[in-house]
């Protein structure tokens, strides 16, 4: 499903090249679950971005399916996210303006999809906050917010899911609610899910761990998920 070959990232920095990612190689296979751990700085972030297609590694390359990120222009890369791929953020990025059932219908809008409306309220259903349509952000706690964000990524029925850092701003109960949430989303729908955390709650329900220092894979296993987990 994705496929990371000899990827390294640099940056400049002050005028100086600053090399967060070296010669990363990886592989995850359809519908598995994985976690990208490490200490901060270790380019875990910037990993994630650049399979989401949000950036662009300075050598190497990146295979989404079948879909190599390098052979894509900009407009082709913004269609393979649109359609394939969903990304939750640790900061939610709600669009302050949207109700919470008009935030989750925006990536089906952008594709057009009739029924963007339907399934942004299914979503909704399915995570909780089917009395919280016509919501603002500002009028949703965090907890709710990370939900609509959960919602949002699932709308367009991704291959893959990123998530960065999903728990990181919530409390311990409300982030175990939210990954009780987001496993089963990913349960149901069959995708591949890849997540940045530093929760090792979280780590115990993934099915791979990778952990990265200095920029480079230190460690890559399997893990059994703990009892119960989805």
């Amino acid at each position: 499903m994705l496929r990371i070959e000899h990827v390294s990232k640099t940056f400049e920095s002050g005028g100086q090249p600053l090399t967060v990612l070296r010669d990363i190689d990886l592989h995850f296979e359809a519908r598995c679950t994985a976690a990208l751990v490490g200490p901060s700085g270790s380019g875990k972030t910037t990993l994630l971005g650049l399979c989401a297609g949000l950036d662009r590694p300075s050598s190497g390359n990146i295979q989404l399916g079948d879909q190599r990120l390098n052979e894509l222009d900009e407009e082709q890369l913004a269609v393979l996210r649109r359609e394939q791929v969903g990304f939750i953020f640790q900061s939610f990025r709600l669009v302050p303006s949207l109700t919470a059932l008009e935030n989750v219908m925006v990536p089906a809008e952008l594709l057009g999809n009739r029924e963007a409306r339907q399934r942004g309220r299914d979503l909704l259903a399915d995570v909780g906050l089917q009395d919280r349509h016509h919501h603002y952000p500002t009028q949703l706690s965090g907890g709710e917010q990370q939900r609509v964000a959960i919602a949002r990524a699932f709308i367009n029925e991704p291959s893959i899911i990123f998530a960065d850092e999903p728990t990181g701003n919530l409390d311990d109960d409300t982030g175990g609610h939210v990954l009780d949430l987001l496993f089963g989303l990913n349960r149901d729908q069959g995708t591949t899910l890849v997540l940045v955390t530093h929760d090792h709650a979280l780590t115990n329900r993934v099915q791979q761990i990778v952990t990265l220092r200095g920029g480079q894979v230190i460690q890559q296993r399997a893990n059994r998920p703990a009892t119960g987990s989805r």
